[in-house]
């Protein structure tokens, strides 16, 4: 199953379930002196990597560490919000849990987990901090100072993937201004495809993704201004913004079915059909470039017996026409934490370093081409990938892998979930024919329902 890249709402969520069970969460001990073991039991819970990868991973783990078992268990990202903490207060929860920077997950799931300074500074030696990518260490810790999540790796976004295939059949241009959007669409729907394919039903952030691109090509660090309250999402930017999207639909670039579905499965499905042009996702869409992989998803879409097409990157175009390029946005996606309830500590420690830390458990990961590797010099071995066509592919995939490294803009870890719910609300507004209200209204209860992050701004 295709995985979703954000855990939505998870503080909300999880202050929900503490609420209702009664609890204020556990202490999380700031470090455990259980050193790592070489064999024992360990429960990991995510909502990502999908099972194939993870199993994968521990595949590679258990040739240096056969005596440690692992048990992956995957979640679509709603389960997983409603599952893990009252999991983890019952005391039943994982050894290992999935723990991303977005939303305050620190903060909201930190208490639950050990303080991994220690490990990583034992398993990479002094200056360790400068021996992981980004700013993911910061980005996973709490506000009270405790590393509670070792990256897995790191996530890009804020451009589009497209099908080469369609367009070299449609005789259409990869586009690059609204202009050229528009004649694009127009080419590819006159051979009957949708050209650019979205969901922005249901809660799922990724509308957002959309409006933060949009957003860079009017004016170049709004969204961050305006997530972190330095500008407003009902100011004049914010509007022009909303603008955009609303005449994208009229003029044939969003999909007139964009609100029937969430991303996922509505938009993915289309995409991996090879029902539509261009869909936009992150880097983990990466992954499906693969010549096993692009099959596997394509199968998961529904498609028997696949035929791979060649899907590439593409900068998001300057729809507002300002000559703002729209830069890629990212973050760590998430690390992997350890229960401090865990009976299974040291073998837990031993899973999570080699796979975040370790050189071989990180090449898996740059390998999986769905993240990029948290230990920097670490990078794709292409003489064991297969592409779909690796002269096309591969040439783009090392571009899209630097201009990910070298952005310095944040995805959602400078934003609150009130803020990214508020934006997806605003969206469909904009997009629902039945709704009678301004442009200037909408944005107006979009700042309204919005919360400045604080995030980073220190």
């Amino acid at each position: 199953m295709m995985r979703k890249r954000f855990a939505i709402a998870a503080a909300v969520a999880a202050a929900a379930a503490l609420a209702i069970t009664g609890c204020t969460g556990p202490s999380g001990g700031e470090s455990s002196d259980v050193k790592p073991a070489k064999s024992g039991a360990v429960t990991w819970w995510g909502y990502t990597p999908d099972t194939p990868v993870a199993e994968h991973y521990i595949a590679e783990f258990n040739k240096q560490y056969p005596d440690i078992k692992v048990t992956y268990k995957n979640f679509e990202n709603v389960d997983y919000r409603n599952t893990i903490t009252p999991a983890l207060d019952s005391g039943k929860g994982p050894d290992v849990f999935d723990l991303s920077p977005a939303g305050g997950s620190p903060d909201t799931w930190g208490p639950y987990a050990l303080d991994l300074t220690s490990l990583a500074k034992d398993t990479l030696g002094s200056g360790w901090e400068d021996k992981i990518g980004g700013s993911y260490v910061k980005q996973l810790t709490s506000s009270d100072g405790r590393f509670v999540s070792l990256p897995l790796g790191g996530m890009s976004a804020g451009f589009l993937w497209y099908n080469k295939d369609i367009l070299d059949k449609a005789g259409a241009e990869v586009p690059t201004d609204y202009t050229s959007w528009v004649d694009t669409c127009k080419k590819v729907t006159a051979i009957g495809k949708t050209c650019f394919t979205m969901g922005a039903g249901g809660k799922d952030t990724f509308p957002t993704e959309m409006y933060h691109s949009i957003a860079n090509t009017v004016e170049p660090d709004y969204f961050i201004k305006a997530a972190t309250g330095k500008a407003k999402w009902n100011d004049a930017t914010g509007v022009k913004v909303l603008e955009i999207i609303k005449k994208m639909k009229a003029d044939g670039i969003i999909a007139s079915n964009a609100l029937d579905g969430p991303q996922y499965p509505l938009a993915n499905n289309q995409f991996m059909k090879g029902d539509a042009a261009m869909v936009q996702m992150g880097f983990w869409y990466t992954q499906y470039a693969g010549a096993e992989s692009c099959k596997t998803s394509m199968e998961a879409a529904g498609v028997s017996n696949p035929t791979c097409f060649v899907q590439l990157p593409a900068q998001f175009p300057d729809v507002a026409g300002a000559g703002n390029k729209s830069t890629y946005f990212g973050e760590a996606d998430y690390g992997l934490a350890i229960n401090s309830g865990s009976k299974n500590i040291g073998p837990a420690k031993t899973f999570v370093a080699w796979m975040t830390l370790n050189d071989k458990g990180q090449q898996n990961v740059a390998n999986a081409l769905d993240l990029l590797p948290t230990l920097k010099g670490v990078a794709p071995d292409w003489s064991s990938i297969k592409l779909v066509d690796d002269s096309v592919q591969r040439p783009a995939i090392e571009a899209l892998i630097k201009d990910s490294a070298d952005t310095t803009e944040t995805r959602q870890w400078q934003t609150t979930e009130k803020s990214l719910d508020a934006i997806v609300v605003a969206i469909q507004q904009v997009l629902d024919p039945s709704v009678n209200k301004s442009l200037q209204s909408i944005a107006d209860d979009q700042q309204a329902a919005s919360v400045a992050s604080t995030v980073g701004t220190k």
